[in-house]
């Protein structure tokens, strides 16, 4: 599989969303996973579970990042 970046759709469609005036931000989700763009991570974390990280790298987070990319250009 080639190496997936993030275009600039979703950058825009994902950077995280201000909750209330003053700095309180918001992640967004993607399939469950929160989609950290400043540490390039999916992230899950579910109660009574460990937490799951997913590098943006990863064969895993490669397959993320195809099918997010996907939903916002469709």
């Amino acid at each position: 599989m080639p190496y997936i970046k993030l275009c600039e759709l979703c950058q825009r469609a994902y950077e995280t969303e201000e909750v209330v005036s003053g700095g309180i931000r918001r992640l967004k989700t993607f399939k469950g996973y929160t989609v950290d763009l400043r540490l390039h991570q999916f992230r899950k974390m579910e109660p009574h579970e460990l937490p799951e990280f997913i590098e943006f790298t990863s064969d895993e987070g490669q397959q993320l990042l195809a099918q997010m990319h996907e939903a916002v250009t469709q």
